[in-house]
């Protein structure tokens, strides 16, 4: 009886001392924001995998970020492109003109949630545990009547100042750069600061850009990029076999987060095609762009390589199928 008894204190005191985990997540609404709450029932479900997880949200994206770095936080949720300086590979998602569309965005996190991609998912000390859309980037502008590449030579355009893709792209159609990040881009555009931004639409309403567009501007149609939210962790934190479980179950995330995304595309007045003809061009810009920034070594070579192998899947008919250039 008393051998059994030690046992079980041994057992519970085992239990009791299990590592708990900070999972820092960045939402700009805050403790109470859709991405904290819903985060909340990951913690819930993370229980089941052995993990003990307390949320603590940020509306500071880059402080999240450097508290992960020192180890203040076990996990963090941050947009793929702040997430490119823990792993390059899904840092690289985001790239512009990645991926046209969110049934391709949907079958390369379903490609990556398997297990034999494991391995791609974990660089240095840092593993992915989760990717989820944030909805595609659109051209907001101030003034319809910049409606081409051309047009935005000389025009200031907001760029974050962590993606070296932006600044680069700005410069290569000749429009001028402002620096900004996710929580000041906004009211520099709706004051009229500059006369661009990139965005996905569900910052549309929560952050008013419906005022920077106005009456007289527009929102171009046209995905420039596919935005994510991706889970980091430093995985000597969690059990064996944690970030799988959980790219799994952000998998199962993807179609619920995307009603929410396309509701909020519903939201936008003046959303326009761009003009007749020049979607093609504005592809091709993309494309080329995208080449120049991989040989930069601003994006990884090997999901350069497999968002190719997904666009040519859909439509082999495009001419990036036949060469070699990604």
């Amino acid at each position: 009886m008393k051998t059994g008894c030690s046992i079980l204190t041994m057992a519970l005191l085992a239990a009791g001392s299990a590592q708990a985990q900070t999972f820092c997540v960045f939402d700009m609404v805050g403790a109470q924001g859709p991405l904290a709450l819903a985060m909340r029932d990951y913690a819930a479900q993370a229980k089941a995998w052995g993990a003990n997880i307390t949320i603590r949200s940020y509306v500071a994206e880059r402080v999240a970020a450097e508290d992960f770095k020192v180890e203040q936080c076990d996990a963090v949720l941050l947009t793929g492109i702040r997430a490119r300086q823990f792993n390059a590979f899904t840092g690289s998602i985001d790239s512009i003109g990645g991926l046209p569309d969110y049934p391709q965005l949907k079958l390369l996190i379903s490609t990556l949630a398997r297990p034999e991609a494991s391995k791609l998912m974990t660089a240095g000390n840092y593993e992915v545990a989760g990717l989820m859309p944030l909805g595609a980037a659109y051209i907001f502008l101030r003034d319809r009547r910049i409606n081409s590449v051309a047009k935005m030579a000389g025009r200031k355009i907001a760029v974050l100042d962590d993606d070296k893709a932006q600044l680069v792209m700005a410069e290569r159609i000749g429009a001028q750069a402002v620096a900004s990040d996710v929580t000041t881009f906004a009211g520099k555009f709706n004051n009229g600061q500059v006369d661009a931004a990139a965005s996905p639409a569900v910052a549309y309403l929560p952050l008013e850009l419906y005022k920077g567009v106005g009456s007289a501007g527009a929102v171009l149609k046209m995905p420039v990029a596919q935005l994510t939210f991706q889970m980091v962790i430093h995985p000597e934190k969690f059990p064996a076999g944690f970030g799988q479980q959980s790219r799994a179950y952000f998998y199962g995330l993807f179609d619920p987060t995307l009603k929410t995304i396309r509701s909020a595309e519903d939201d936008i007045l003046f959303f326009f095609p761009p003009p007749d003809g020049d979607a093609p061009k504005y592809r091709e810009m993309m494309r080329q762009a995208r080449i120049s920034m991989t040989q930069k070594g601003i994006y990884d070579p090997k999901m350069m390589t497999l968002m190719k192998k997904i666009r040519c899947r859909v439509e082999p008919e495009q001419s990036e199928c036949s060469d070699g250039q990604e």
